[in-house]
């Protein structure tokens, strides 16, 4: 039979012949690295979360930038006909209706 000693724990037998025993410095290291794998876990869900709401904010964000542009560009094209309807009837460029207007007079 073993002795005892400082840095391992005996455990229960298992068989007649089997003896569970578990090294302390090895308990100590899986405990640490399930730690570890724990908080990296933990860290990435919660990044992922926050990346989520940022993602909806920015979603927001980028529709209410698109339709303030909409707004705007439909109120740039409603001016730009109005100029271009008076330019047409203030200075006719068309040849062909030059020789009508000459007709009419």
């Amino acid at each position: 039979m073993k002795p005892k000693t400082a840095r391992s724990y005996r455990g229960t037998l298992i068989d007649d012949n089997y003896v569970l025993s578990l090294n302390i410095k090895w308990l100590g290291q899986i405990i640490v690295g399930i730690c570890t794998l724990l908080y990296a876990w933990w860290q990435i869900e919660n990044r992922i979360s926050l990346l989520e709401k940022e993602s909806v904010l920015a979603n927001d964000k980028i529709e209410e930038l698109l339709e303030k542009h909409i707004a705007e560009e439909s109120l740039e094209r409603e001016e730009l006909k109005e100029q271009l309807k008076f330019y047409e009837k203030e200075f006719n460029i068309n040849p062909f209706s030059w020789k009508k207007k000459r007709g009419k007079k």
